[in-house]
C-alpha cells in the first residue's frame, strides 16, 4: 500500500492539473493504486495518482466475466496487468411490450364470427388487417430509431453508452468511467463502453497507455509558489463575490421585510383613523340629538308639561 505524498495541492489549483479535467488512459493496476487523501470533487471523495488528482479514467482490455443485478450490469475486465476490475454500468429499463394474440386465434376469431353472422366481409378485412401489421410495425421500428438517434443526449453514469448486445465474455473493450469505491474495492462507474473492432485499435490504447505515464504520471505535479498564490486570489475572490451576493441577498430582503412591515403600520394607521372618525361621528350625532330634544320636546313631554286638563277642553 502506497503511502500519501506531502505534496498534495489544494483544490484552487487543480485547473493547472494535467489529469483532472481528462480521461486518463491507465493500466487496471494503476487504477487499483488510486488512494483517496481527504479531498473532495463534486460531493465525492477524490483519488490522487501520486500527487495527480484523477477523477475520470480509461481503460482496455477483456471481458472476463458479466453479472446481472436488478438495475444494474457489472462487467470484470483483465488488461493483463495483473489484476481485475469490475466496471459497472446502469442498465436500461427491460421492454415492456403489450401482449397480443397470436395470428391463428385472431383468425379463429374472424371464423367463429362469420359462422355466427354470416358476414363474410369481417374475414377479408381482418386477415387484410394482420397481413399490414407487419409492415407497420417495421414503420414503428423505423421511427423509433430515427427517433432515438435525432434525440441522441450525452452519456453520463446514469446514462452510459453501452452497446448491450455487442459487449460479453471475450469481447475486448474500452471503458471510460469515473473512480468509484464500493466495499473498500475500487471500481469504475462506466460512462461509455466501445467494442474494438480490430487488433490495431487495442495497440493503439496501449500506446496511448505508455506515453501518457511517462510523459504525465512519471513526473510529479508541480505548482509554482506563484500560480498557487495566484489560483488562492482567484478563489478568494469568487469566495467574496458569492458571500458579497448573499449579503445583497440578505439586505434585500431585510429591506423588502421593512417595507412589508411599513406598509402594515399605514394600514393600521388608517383603519385606526376610520375608526376614530366613526366614533367622533356618532359621538356628535348623539350630541346633536340631545340638543334638538331641548329645543324641540315631543308631543309627550308636551303634555306632561300642560297638565292634565287643558283650559280649551273643559
Amino acid at each position: 500500500m502506497t503511502s500519501v505524498p506531502s505534496n498534495i495541492y489544494p483544490d484552487y489549483c487543480h485547473s493547472l492539473s494535467p489529469t483532472i479535467g481528462k480521461w486518463c488512459p491507465l493500466l487496471v493496476t494503476d487504477v487499483h493504486r488510486l488512494r483517496t487523501v481527504g479531498m473532495f470533487c463534486d460531493e465525492r471523495a477524490l483519488y490522487h495518482f501520486d500527487n495527480h488528482p484523477v477523477k475520470w479514467v480509461r481503460i482496455t482490455g477483456v471481458v472476463v466475466a458479466v453479472d446481472e443485478f436488478k438495475g444494474k450490469k457489472v462487467f470484470t475486465v483483465d488488461d493483463s496487468s495483473g489484476m481485475c476490475i469490475e466496471c459497472t454500468a446502469v442498465a436500461p429499463p427491460p421492454a415492456t411490450d403489450a401482449p397480443s394474440l397470436p395470428p391463428h386465434l385472431n383468425q379463429m376469431a374472424s371464423l367463429m364470427t362469420v359462422r355466427n353472422t354470416g358476414n363474410s366481409k369481417i374475414v377479408d378485412s381482418t386477415i387484410k388487417r394482420e397481413g399490414k401489421g407487419g409492415e407497420n410495425k417495421e414503420k414503428e421500428k423505423t421511427a423509433g430509431s430515427k427517433g432515438k438517434e435525432s434525440a441522441k443526449v450525452a452519456p453520463s453514469v446514469q446514462s452510459p453508452a453501452v452497446p448491450w448486445d455487442e459487449v460479453d465474455v471475450g469481447t475486448v473493450v474500452k471503458v471510460k468511467g469515473r473512480v468509484g469505491n464500493w466495499w473498500d474495492t475500487i471500481q469504475i462507474e462506466v460512462i461509455k463502453i466501445e467494442a474494438l473492432r480490430c487488433t490495431d485499435q487495442e495497440v493503439r490504447c496501449w500506446n496511448e497507455v505508455l506515453a501518457f505515464k511517462r510523459d504525465v504520471l512519471s513526473k510529479p505535479w508541480v505548482v509554482s509558489k506563484e500560480e498557487e498564490e495566484k489560483c488562492r486570489r482567484g478563489r478568494e475572490k469568487e469566495l467574496r463575490r458569492a458571500r458579497k451576493g448573499r449579503v445583497g441577498k440578505a439586505v434585500e430582503d431585510r429591506d423588502k421585510e421593512e417595507r412589508r412591515k411599513r406598509k402594515e403600520a399605514e394600514r393600521r394607521e388608517v383603519e385606526r383613523n376610520d375608526e376614530d372618525g366613526k366614533r367622533r361621528k356618532a359621538e356628535e350625532e348623539d350630541r346633536l340629538k340631545s340638543k334638538a330634544k331641548v329645543k324641540y320636546p315631543s308631543m309627550a313631554v308636551l303634555k306632561a308639561a300642560k297638565g292634565k286638563y287643558d283650559a280649551l277642553g273643559i
